[in-house]
């Protein structure tokens, strides 16, 4: 018999690390789970007599569903075992007809984006604030955002992120005051911030705290769930909920998985008992180590430090760190703890190496990645070699040509990269994770967005869009737009 791939693919792994901050926020933990820890085999079943069924549930599914409701206090709250993704697109589409023009966050998930295609919607951006100093989207203007609102009052619906996965915060309270002003849905993608509910002495306050009409969760992200298990809840009289039913019927599995279902109730219910002491536990830890630190000299994100500067809120529980003063990108110093300490974070860029703090981590999980942080960053100061040092731009504000459907579906050729300036995009290019797009179908390709690719692609990080030829996809002809 040959060799499981995937099974064998999943203990190699294991054996190269011991200590993960990446995603799902089980983080591997035993007994985490509960009682589907013993035997997965034995919970997974499918909908039949007995066992209701989760597109119109009428037994312990729906009581599943009532009770994460009633957690997070939401009129009606749904378990999606599509991923977040699938939440998002529902809810858009739910919330909007074929032409209608919405307003979103420019550094969201691509999922919003698909969501456009799919709806053949509109789009109008908002960027982010750029801070060049620390070269990070900080967060959205909210002056931008009313006076956006005010500009085109024809937008149907807003869509923002929060947190960024970055674990910047905007203050979502006074953003959903703007857009309820303006008689729009605000839609909250959330999917980094299903944990902020369960900590709110220390944490940024949760969107659904807020007054959002729709908030969206990777609940797999920073709560102890399974990957793909995620939550849409609906909060406001705003939103039709017979859409929302529909639109999760179309788009979401008719054999939806009973193990993943369990575990995102157990994940709530998990949160709910202990998230609180664990979180205010482990921030403690990470907080004093993250001002040790800074003491030294590396530049590790903090939420004081980060208010200083200007930004709203940061979450807490997201290690954000860079060495790029001493010439070490992203990328690098995730190799370093990687392949040296056996310690996986959840991914790089060109500045910054993140990972997610959850509450199933231990204070010595903490302790083990800022001990070797602090261990590389001492032995690297000491190195005579001249690196060079990369500096991060903002997002190009692009000229979008045309809807993005019409470019997504138009005739498309490959081109070299730099052949394809000046040309019209005919898919996504992202970097991935975290999966924001630099260009969307649609968009003119700019020189500066060429250059900023190449450099990524340089150093390591995965660009989808790009293949291994450096080519990119472009609308063939004119006539197709």
């Amino acid at each position: 018999m040959e060799k499981l791939n995937i099974i064998s693919g999943i203990k190699q792994y294991r054996s190269e690390v011991d200590t993960n901050f990446h995603m799902p926020g089980h983080k591997g933990k035993d007994n985490i789970l509960g009682e589907m820890s013993e035997n997965l085999n034995f919970y997974d079943i499918t909908e039949t007599l007995g066992t209701d069924n989760l597109h119109y549930p009428t037994g312990f599914l729906k009581d599943a569903m009532t009770y994460i409701s009633k957690v997070y206090g939401s009129k009606k709250s749904y378990m999606v075992v599509n991923g977040t993704s699938c939440g998002i697109i529902s809810a858009i589409m739910a919330c909007t007809n074929p032409g209608d023009k919405i307003l979103v966050q420019r550094d969201c998930h691509k999922s919003v984006y698909n969501a456009c295609i799919l709806g053949d919607l509109k789009l109008f951006y908002l960027y982010p604030e750029f801070n060049k100093k620390y070269g990070l989207n900080f967060s959205i203007s909210l002056d931008k955002l009313d006076q956006m609102l005010t500009d085109n009052q024809d937008i149907k619906m807003v869509v923002l992120t929060y947190p960024t996965f970055y674990g910047i915060c905007f203050d979502v309270k006074k953003a959903v005051e703007i857009v309820h002003k303006h008689g729009k849905i605000l839609m909250i993608d959330e999917a980094h911030g299903s944990h902020l509910h369960f900590c709110k002495e220390l944490l940024p306050p949760s969107a659904e705290s807020s007054g959002a009409d729709i908030v969206t969760q990777s609940t797999h992200k920073t709560m102890p769930c399974l990957t793909q298990g995620s939550i849409l809840h609906i909060f406001s009289d705003r939103v039709n909920v017979n859409n929302i039913d529909t639109m999760l019927r179309m788009l979401q599995t008719t054999s939806p998985s009973y193990i993943l279902m369990a575990s995102i109730e157990n994940a709530v219910h998990w949160m709910d008992e202990h998230g609180e002491e664990r979180l205010k536990r482990n921030i403690e830890v990470f907080k004093r180590r993250t001002l040790e630190l800074r003491n030294l000299g590396i530049n590790v994100l903090e939420d004081d430090f980060l208010i200083s500067e200007g930004l709203y809120d940061f979450d807490a529980t997201r290690a954000v760190i860079s060495m790029s003063e001493l010439g070490i990108t992203g990328t690098e110093l995730q190799d370093i703890l990687r392949y040296k300490y056996k310690i996986q974070m959840e991914f790089a860029d060109l500045q910054y190496t993140v990972g997610y703090v959850t509450a199933t981590d231990e204070p010595e999980d903490i302790d083990r990645l800022f001990d070797a942080v602090k261990e590389i960053y001492i032995e690297e100061s000491k190195s005579k070699e001249k690196r060079e040092i990369i500096q991060i731009e903002a997002f190009p504000q692009l000229q979008h040509e045309r809807k993005m459907r019409k470019a997504f579906y138009a005739e498309n050729t490959l081109l070299n990269m730099d052949d394809a300036i000046g040309k019209t995009a005919a898919e996504f290019i992202i970097p991935y994770p975290p999966g924001i797009p630099l260009v969307c179908p649609g968009e003119i390709i700019v020189q500066d967005t060429i250059d900023y690719v190449k450099v990524m692609l340089e150093n390591g990080i995965n660009v989808n869009g790009v293949n291994k030829n450096n080519q990119v996809r472009v609308v063939k002809w004119k006539e197709d737009l």
